[in-house]
């Protein structure tokens, strides 16, 4: 049962527990957006290392994540566990009756991942990726002119997230936690190229240069789609910072820089025709992960409808799948 206290519209403000809060993501965004929403009240944490526990004046501090998903006064939980903890964190959680917004990716194999939707829909509890670049402004208005111009006229999309991460002892460097550069950032890559072809590729070939503990620190992915669109991906953990989107059409094309972590200030892209004419398109600013801290409060409330549904995060994850095992076997893998 949620909460009496309501927001200024009337619903329940959502008492979100946190655990793994320690963690980078959750102490500079996710913590902060819960605790500026509006439909959203923090009212616990739980972490195995609290000495780097910000915000916790007032909030519940559990020693264990079991109590703390147990707590009455919690109705949701957001996970940003290590990545192979993500799929028995949520099992767990969805079992006691919590709704649930997990860091991405969502799990650790597609099987894994439909798992869990299957779960959340017999729980009938709210389960979200908390893949946050979606629900900025100009992220969606993106996908609609991408859209409004017919993805079959997309010839060819390419993504890049890359960067340095010097922390070795950073579970992202340990295979056993699901580390690797393609996991991490390479989910940013390929949820807009799914988005905008709309379905899964024929085809995925993989390439990877691998680190000493054996976790993918660069990998490059070629997606193929029946249509004859096109996709490339590069992802790295060892090279110079930088995110870019290039999305080429038959007559035009649009070009991201800071493509998925919009900040506030990131409100405007531009789009070109064949003849090299700009088309301008402005945004509201926002934050981004404010703004999914919000629709997961309102998809709870019953007051909203998914802007990325579940099956979004399945098909992410099957792609991975079939890269990662394109890359170790050196072949083409097939997917429909």
């Amino acid at each position: 049962m949620l909460n009496s206290k309501r927001n200024a519209r009337g619903a329940s403000r959502i008492r979100i527990g946190v655990i793994g809060a320690s963690s980078h993501v959750a102490q500079v965004a996710v913590i902060p957006a819960i605790l500026e929403s509006h439909k959203a009240e923090l009212v616990a944490m739980a972490s195995r290392n609290d000495k780097k526990l910000g915000f916790s004046r007032g909030v519940d501090i559990y020693n264990n994540y079991v109590d703390l998903i147990c707590a009455k006064n919690v109705d949701a939980v957001y996970i940003p566990l290590p990545n192979a903890l993500h799929a028995e964190a949520v099992k767990f959680a969805l079992s006691h009756q919590k709704h649930v917004l997990c860091e991405k990716p969502l799990a650790m194999s597609g099987k894994e991942a439909t798992e869990l939707t299957e779960l959340a829909n017999s729980t009938q509890r709210v389960l979200m990726e908390a893949y946050m670049t979606h629900y900025h402004p100009r992220d969606q208005e993106l996908m609609k002119v991408v859209s409004a111009r017919d993805a079959v006229r997309v010839r060819n999309i390419y993504a890049g997230f890359t960067g340095n991460l010097e922390r070795k002892n950073d579970f992202r460097w340990n295979s056993e936690m699901g580390g690797g550069s393609l996991r991490d950032v390479g989910i940013y890559l390929i949820s807009p190229i799914l988005q905008a072809a709309g379905g899964l590729p024929h085809s995925v070939y993989g390439q990877a240069s691998y680190s000493s503990t054996g976790v993918d620190e660069s990998f490059t992915g070629l997606l193929t789609f029946r249509d004859g669109m096109t996709a490339t991906i590069f992802s790295s953990f060892v090279s110079g910072e930088g995110q870019y989107l290039r999305v080429t059409f038959e007559k035009g094309r649009i070009s991201l820089t800071n493509a998925f972590t919009p900040t506030i200030d990131d409100n405007l892209f531009e789009v070109s025709d064949q003849t090299g004419k700009m088309q301008k398109f402005k945004t509201k600013p926002a934050n981004s992960y404010l703004e999914m801290v919000n629709h997961f409060c309102d998809l709870i409330n019953g007051r909203a409808t998914p802007l990325r549904p579940l099956s979004a995060s399945v098909m992410v994850q099957r792609v991975v799948d079939h890269l990662l095992l394109s890359a170790t076997h050196n072949r083409i893998e097939l997917l429909n």
